[in-house]
């Protein structure tokens, strides 16, 4: 898909992965950018960013685990500029104390972020799509987690295989609507969720072993994979794993 025109929608914009993507469709002449976020005033930002950069913007403050929210911010995307591109990257860690430890409402909750908004957001950007007879590209945020179960947050772990299971579901949508759906899977990227695996400031001491052997990977290195996906015809219902580099 050429990019300059187009509408995109992301959540999870308002840092991290989700900006430096807005921010990557905005270099190629996007059109119109809606960044959605909890933290409106992050989202807020990005959508200046993105302005600056020549694209018209709009931010939304959204919890994706609200399915009237999410539905109504995919509504208001669609009737202000019709949707090209959806970017499904909103997404947490379950956090410290680590599993069994953690409470069963927050465990709960990083599958609800993490996969069933994933899902909710596929089906309705595949809804608004397939209203028009529209061709459209979806890409969905999973994980090198994907692949290697993480003991000490079997959630994130598994909600992440779970994202990359149901996008490849979606291949024959390439085929039969022209909807392509893909997934990006990053390794570790240096972003607020590193953190977010301890208290919010230093990661937690489980993780310090895995990141003393890697380089860490910018959000604009999996921009760069997402916008491969958005923009390469042939992908449908693949993925692109960004794998971490061995520490110097």
């Amino acid at each position: 898909m050429d990019i300059k025109g187009k509408t995109a929608l992301i959540t999870g914009g308002g840092a991290g992965i989700g900006r430096a993507t807005a921010l990557a469709l905005a270099a190629r002449g996007a059109g119109h950018i809606v960044v959605a976020d909890i933290d409106g005033a992050a989202a807020a930002e990005t959508a200046a960013l993105a302005q600056a950069a020549g694209s018209r913007a709009l931010a939304r403050a959204v919890d994706v685990t609200d399915l009237a929210a999410l539905t109504a911010l995919f509504a208001e995307a669609e009737a202000a500029a019709p949707l090209d591109i959806v970017f499904n990257n909103a997404g947490v860690v379950s956090g410290s104390p680590a599993f069994p430890d953690i409470p069963l409402a927050r465990l709960l909750r990083t599958v609800q972020i993490n996969l069933l908004a994933m899902m909710a957001g596929t089906q309705l950007a595949i809804d608004l799509f397939r209203a028009r007879g529209a061709r459209g590209v979806i890409v969905n945020t999973s994980s090198v987690a994907a692949f290697a179960p993480m003991t000490q947050d079997p959630a994130y772990s598994a909600s992440k295989v779970g994202i990359l299971n149901f996008t490849q579901a979606c291949a024959p949508l390439g085929e039969s609507h022209g909807i392509r759906v893909n997934a990006v899977c990053p390794g570790v990227t240096d972003t607020a969720i590193v953190k977010a695996t301890g208290d919010g400031v230093t990661p937690a001491a489980w993780l310090a072993p895995a990141l003393a052997r890697v380089k860490l990977l910018t959000p604009d290195d999996i921009a760069r994979a997402v916008i491969d996906l958005i923009e390469d015809e042939t992908k449908a219902g693949a993925h692109t794993v960004v794998q971490n580099e061995a520490a110097a």
